[in-house]
């Protein structure tokens, strides 16, 4: 245990020392929101995956697989495929026609403080979400090195979140990402070379001696096969939903560096999700899923279990201190793109109608920072027994339903208006939530309520919510065509400004 805490005070100490550098430039919406668009290529790619290979990553995926075999692959197949089309798509048009916040993009097209309002609740709602992700893990990771109470060290870690991001910006949360990116993929490949090392020499002998139901994929029911649809729906395309993640792309200065960004965060991706499957089947291997399960219902521990039967306390320490230092960072960016959305959005534009000073705007978001760091623990503590990769498919389901088809129809489609994107941002959101709600997640025998049979039958809602996030989308828009004041700026300006640039 000393050893576990003494490496992972020196981590928590360098991203301290980051944030005290980084403190210094960072005195201006420009520096807090975008680090003033200097980030160069390669370390705003390192940074996006810093952003998206979370908790939910790192020990959600490898739970899933170390407890349920071969199903818990699943959700280690769609990312790449996320990102490749995020790279084709709109990585560039994003970066050509935003600012600070996804609601700038938007906002490029259709202006309106309804529409503006409507971009930044859903961004909070979404960054919540995810934030509980990051909180859960860390704190049972704390709750587990320390022996403390799951509540106490949730607390200590929003404090370290609002630290970072108060006072570093987006430079100090960038900087933190990519060290963090370097540890995290570092510890995985050292846990990676350990598991051939004991099972190999090819990745495919670690899987030899296991049984078939957790190396290969096995008859689903009707509804598991639509319920593994909708998680690789969600991951699929959530990620162009994600804030935290799209807003990387305004960190740079101009869609060439967007793209460069891209590639490399791509190439990352391709590698670290090509590896989890393999350090979960080693999981299994070397603990057996009883054990794992036994330290977390969900498996949120196996990697860290692995790490101490592979390692020793030595490793198990470094792959805990790796892993607090992605939750940190993680938890830094959403706070980031969170803070943007209530000072830069609703305060700013819709509360002061765009007549808020850059000192007064940069007040309100480092003060912001405070309340989304109360809720988001608030909401953790009663998240605590959910797997990591679960909640965060959640997240991106309801991304999927809200944000995206709002920037693709801002982007591409001439006949989209404000009024769709208004029914798309509020009903995406009511249906990807309120599906939630009535899922087995939340009602029935492995749900939080139990003597009420869920309404809806899949867990993550994808399947149903992104269609009719899309279809509300455009119902709307027919509806809007009616109001000349809906159609907003003429679409050959958008359409030559999100390619080409300004």
């Amino acid at each position: 245990m000393g050893l576990s805490v003494t490496i992972v005070v020196a981590i928590i100490g360098v991203t301290l020392g980051i944030t005290y550098l980084a403190a210094k430039r960072n005195t201006s919406t420009d520096s807090h929101y975008v680090a003033e668009g200097q980030v160069g290529p390669v370390g705003n790619g390192l940074a996006i995956s810093g952003d998206y290979v979370s908790a939910a990553s790192f020990l959600g995926i490898t739970g899933m697989i170390g407890i349920a075999g071969f199903s818990g692959f699943y959700y280690a197949t769609a990312v790449p495929l996320a990102y490749l089309l995020v790279l084709l798509i709109i990585a560039e048009p994003l970066r050509n026609l935003g600012r600070f916040t996804l609601a700038d993009a938007v906002a490029a097209r259709f202006d309106g403080r309804g529409l503006r309002a409507a971009l930044a609740v859903t961004t909070i709602v979404i960054s919540a979400m995810y934030m509980v992700i990051q909180f859960v893990g860390a704190g049972l990771l704390v709750q587990a090195l320390l022996g403390i109470k799951f509540w106490v060290a949730v607390v200590v870690l929003g404090m370290l979140m609002v630290v970072y991001t108060m006072f570093g910006g987006m430079l100090a949360t960038t900087w933190v990402q990519v060290l963090k990116t370097g540890l995290l993929l570092t510890g995985t490949a050292l846990i990676l070379f350990l598991v051939l090392a004991k099972y190999g020499p090819s990745p495919l002998h670690v899987v030899e001696s296991l049984p078939d139901a957790s190396t290969s994929s096995q008859p689903q029911t009707t509804t598991k096969t639509f319920d593994i649809i909708s998680q690789q729906l969600a991951l699929a395309l959530g990620v162009m939903g994600l804030p935290h993640v799209m807003v990387r792309f305004l960190t740079v200065k101009d869609a060439r560096a967007a793209r460069k960004s891209g590639v490399v965060a791509l190439w990352i991706f391709s590698g670290f999700y090509l590896v989890l499957p393999f350090i979960g089947y080693g999981a299994i291997r070397a603990l057996g899923s009883d054990t794992i399960a036994a330290a977390h219902p969900q498996g949120n521990l196996a990697v860290v279990q692995l790490a101490g039967a592979l390692g020793g306390p030595a490793l198990e320490a470094v792959i805990i201190g790796i892993t607090l230092a992605t939750i940190l960072a993680v938890l830094a960016g959403v706070a980031i793109a969170t803070s943007g959305a209530f000072a830069h959005d609703l305060y700013t534009h819709v509360i002061k109608g765009g007549k808020a000073t850059g000192e007064q705007q940069l007040k309100v978001a480092r003060l912001s920072l405070l309340g989304i760091a109360v809720v988001a623990m608030f909401l953790a503590l009663g998240a605590k027994g959910f797997n990591l990769g679960f909640l965060a498919n959640v997240a991106f389901a309801v991304a999927a339903s809200t944000s995206l088809p709002v920037l693709l129809l801002s982007i591409y489609w001439r006949g989209f208006n404000r009024v769709g994107a208004t029914w798309a941002l509020v009903g995406g959101l009511a249906v990807s939530l309120g599906l939630v709600a009535i899922s087995p997640n939340i009602l029935g025998p492995t749900g939080l309520i139990h003597g009420i049979d869920p309404l809806f039958p899949l867990t993550i809602p994808a399947l149903v919510s992104v269609p009719a996030g899309f279809l509300l989308a455009y119902v709307g828009s027919l509806v809007g065509r009616s109001r000349p004041e809906a159609a907003g700026t003429d679409f050959t300006d958008i359409e030559r400004l999100a390619l080409l640039g300004r």
